[in-house]
This record gives structure tokens, sequence and C-alpha cells, in this order.
């Protein structure tokens, strides 16, 4: 069987419900940004509020981690849900009633962020908890499919629903469609942990203790390394796409919706290559096409700041979104396999960290250095910067292994 994950009647009824979960989320996304762009007309706005969406996961998730590995999974995901519907609920109250500034969208990103960066190590943690264990890289791969066929769907659902019916009927939506996988997760079953059973310690020594697994294991740590370049350069590209979209090319909320499903496209390509090449026995160590995948990403960035061409653009961003996905999925993979559930949640709470909490960083940067000196320079700009850290991080990485890191 090509997707050996799909074995898993569980894992099955887990995915069909996290799809609509997963398209609200893009859904939201879209909303998010296109209600800070109308309400301001500022790409540093759109990049703020990016920020406070994703920015709570640097602090944050980590925490959330020493406790995914200390409390039942299954209600914590039922918790964070809950209170993901409900924050989308405030906003849909502010908007009919006519009440909502950037200050009070402001606070309800913020607000999402914090729960979001629960939501998100809860799914890295449940999806290798459904399955078996030699399944898990292609579970990881099927639930990246899932995630990206959301990314390729949701935005222009979302945009359509902007422009045809206006963001009221849009947030509804949104509210309606997280309801299902609240039922999906009562009905899954999931694994005990595998593992040795750890002695409690005091809550951030145990935060430590996952910190320096992560750091002693050499796979861990130059997966970490590498999935920080293109965190803190191209992912933030990403996230100012409506001051792109609009500011650049004036193409309003239906081109918005047309980059990030372009984006989007490129992610399910990349998710599911992935997922037939991790079809079979886990392979450890990095892989060759998760190394080449940031210099993909980087040079797409810059082509994205020269051009002016709207069809190239939009290949741009498939490009962008194909070589993105494909380095994080990869790399999420590969760290799964090494990880035992003992250190599963607080490990990859700290991979999270990396992925969204850089994201953040870098949409923040770029929404306001394109602001200062224009979308071009800070494009081109960024992609420079990645090619130094991407340098600077290939002689750590040669440095510590010719050091003997430990296991």
């Amino acid at each position: 069987m090509r997707f050996p994950a799909l074995r898993s009647k569980d894992f099955v009824l887990y995915t069909a419900g996290n799809a609509s979960a997963m398209v609200a989320l893009w859904i939201n996304r879209v909303l998010i940004g296109w209600l800070g762009w109308e309400l301001t007309g500022l790409a540093s706005w759109v990049g703020l509020l990016s920020f406070l969406l994703f920015a709570p996961t640097i602090v944050a998730s980590p925490l959330f981690g020493v406790l995914l590995d200390r409390i039942d999974l299954r209600r914590a995901a039922l918790a964070s849900q809950g209170v993901l519907a409900a924050n989308v609920g405030v906003l849909l109250v502010f908007q009919l009633t006519g009440v909502l500034t950037i200050w009070l969208l402001g606070v309800i990103a913020l607000m999402i962020g914090v729960t979001s960066s629960a939501d998100r190590t809860i799914r890295f943690v449940l999806v290798p908890r459904i399955v078996e264990r030699d399944a898990i890289p292609n579970a990881v791969a099927i639930h990246g499919i899932n995630f990206n066929t959301a990314r390729l769907i949701g935005p222009a659902i979302g945009g359509l629903l902007i422009d045809a019916y206006g963001s009221d009927v849009a947030t509804m939506v949104n509210v309606v469609m997280i309801a299902p996988f609240l039922v999906v997760l009562l009905l899954v079953t999931i694994r005990d942990r595998d593992g040795p059973a750890q002695v409690r310690k005091a809550f951030f020594s145990e935060l430590m203790d996952g910190l320096r697994h992560a750091i002693a294991h050499p796979i861990i740590r130059e997966a970490m390394i590498l999935t920080c370049v293109l965190s803190l350069t191209a992912r933030g590209v990403i996230e100012i796409l409506p001051a792109i979209a609009d500011g650049e090319f004036h193409r309003g909320a239906q081109g918005l919706g047309q980059m990030l499903t372009a984006s989007g496209a490129g992610a399910l390509l990349a998710a599911v290559s992935i997922a037939l090449r991790r079809s079979g026995a886990p392979v450890p160590g990095i892989s060759q096409s998760a190394r080449l995948s940031i210099a993909g990403g980087l040079v797409s960035t810059f082509l994205l700041g020269v051009t002016g061409e709207w069809a190239f653009a939009m290949a741009l961003v498939f490009a962008l979104g194909f070589f993105l996905t494909n380095n994080g999925i990869d790399l999420q993979a590969t760290i799964q396999i090494e990880l035992s559930d003992t250190y599963r949640a607080r490990v990859m709470s700290m991979w999270v960290v990396l992925v969204i909490g850089g994201a953040a960083m870098s949409a923040i940067a770029l929404g306001l250095f394109a602001d200062l000196v224009g979308m071009s320079g800070t494009l081109m700009g960024s992609a420079a910067l990645g090619a130094l850290l991407a340098v600077a991080g290939t002689v750590l990485i040669t440095r510590a292994g010719s050091g003997g890191g430990a296991t």
C-alpha cells in the first residue's frame, strides 16, 4: 500500500474530520489579514496581525509542550478547538455590531495566536499517537497533504466569500466549519505513550530536559538549524501576501485568494511527493531534498521582489509554497522518527517555535521594511539574509558534527 498510514481506521477518521477544521484555519488567516488591510491599508498592520497570530507560539508553545507530556491529549485537543471556535465567534459579534476596530482585531488575533500555539503542538503529537510507529513518517506527510489541501481551497473560499458576500459571512462559515473536528476528537482511539515512564520533575526542569534532548541529538539538532533558515526569511512572505496581492499588484481580495491558492497548490504537490517518498520503512537522517528546498525558497523570494508580472508572481508563489512545505514536512518527519513519546510534545513544541515563531518575526519585519523601503527591496533583502543564514548554519552543523555530538 502506497500510504500505509491509511490502514488505520482511526487515522482515516481523524484526517477526514480534521479537513474541515483545516479549511476553517485558512479562511481565518485570509479573513484576519484582509480585515487588517481593509481597516488600515498598511502592510505594517498586516504583518503585525500575522505576528500576533503566530508570535505567542514563541513563548507559549514550549510551555504547552511540557503540559502535553503530562496531561490527557484528547481533553487538551477538545479544549483548544473549543476556545478557537469561541474566539472566532467573538470576532463575528464585533463585525455584526459594527464595533470592530484595528485594535480589537489585534486583540482577537493575539487570543487566537495563544490558543493556536497549543493547538499546533497537539496536532503534531496526535498524529504519531494514532498510527503504528513504522507509519509515522507517512502519517506526517498525509497530515501535510490534508493541511495543504485546505491551504489550496481555503484561501480561495475565503477570498470568494469576502468578495461575494462580505467578511461577516466568511466569519460565520469559519465558525461552522470548526464543529465537525470536535466530534471526531471524541471518537478516535489515541494509543498510550510509548517509551520509558518519566519521573515527574519541576515544570521548568522538564522543559529544559526537552531542550537538552533536542540539542544533544545530532539529527534533531541539524533539522532544527535548517528549519530556522527559511522560517526567519521566506516563510514570512506568505504572511504578507495581502500587501503583495493588493498593494503591489492591485488585485484585491480575489487576488489574495488566488496567491494563497497558488501557494497552497505548490505546498500540496510537495506534501504528496513526500508521502509517496516516505511510504516505506523510516529512513533516518536529513534528506537532500530538504536541503535543496532552502535554495529554492530563497531564489523564489528574490525573484518575487524583482518581477512586476502577475503571472510570473503567481508561479513564484506556487514555487515558494512547494519549497517551504517540502522543507517543513520532510524535516518534521525526520524529527518525529527520532523521538519517543516521552519527549515528543516538548521537542515538537520547540520545532513549532522555530517554524511559526520564525515566520511571525519574519512577517512583522517584512511588513515594516516594506512600508519603509518598498516591497521589492524588502523581498530581495530577505532572500540575501536567508543565504547568509544558510552559510552560517552549514558552518555550525559542520563544526558540531566534527565535534562528535552526543546522541
